[in-house]
């Protein structure tokens, strides 16, 4: 058993975090050895060999609405083409949902891999790919992570003028509805307010 490594050691080899090797292998995806004690020891080689090690690269595409899953598709291509040119397997995340929420399935996954380790890189098209925002928390993140980001179109203009409306509506109504209940007129009339902004012609 001299050449079992502990949970710690296992962590460093494959430059993930010790709640990631728990969940992998709970998963079925590693398996460890138990001492009389109960602690997990590895197999270093039974580590390397079983394709965890390998770091990825993680894009990730938002738009607000459905209507506009053609620039969804547009950026899914720029995005995959990036990273199927840097050789290393890479994964495409996706949401439809405002710059806002949170609460986006794929968001929610992107975060948790962010922190669990054995992300290299993420990809995005600009900065508010990833929420109005909240994209610097997002960066912040992956700084501390030690997370490379890579964004494809830096000097791109921000999301379309109807998308910040969309944005601001929903941040209204966030707020709103934690001071008044949803039927309060005031907060009707300052959401079809909003509504009503999307109409106006862009200057």
């Amino acid at each position: 058993m001299n050449n079992l490594i502990t949970i710690r050691e296992a962590s460093d080899l494959l430059g993930v975090s010790i709640k990631t090797l728990r969940r992998w292998e709970q998963q079925g995806k590693i398996s460890s050895i138990r001492t009389r004690g109960g602690h997990r020891r590895f197999r270093p080689e039974d580590l390397l060999q079983s394709g965890q090690a390998t770091p990825f690269i993680i894009g990730y595409a938002r738009v607000n609405r459905p209507k506009q899953k053609p620039q969804l598709d547009t950026q899914i291509k720029a995005l995959e083409e990036f990273c199927s040119q840097q050789g290393q397997p890479f994964e495409i995340l996706t949401d439809i949902g405002d710059g806002v929420s949170h609460n986006h399935p794929n968001f929610m996954r992107l975060v948790e891999m962010i922190c669990d380790g054995g992300l290299e890189c993420l990809v995005l098209i600009h900065p508010e790919s990833v929420g109005r925002f909240c994209h610097d928390f997002i960066l912040g993140l992956c700084r501390l992570f030690k997370i490379q980001v890579i964004l494809l179109n830096q000097t791109q203009e921000s999301i379309a003028a109807e998308d910040l409306v969309d944005d601001l509506q929903a941040l209204v109504t966030i707020c709103y509805n934690r001071l008044y209940p949803l039927h309060n007129p005031d907060h009707r009339q300052l959401v079809e307010y909003l509504g009503a902004l999307k109409n106006l012609p862009s200057a």
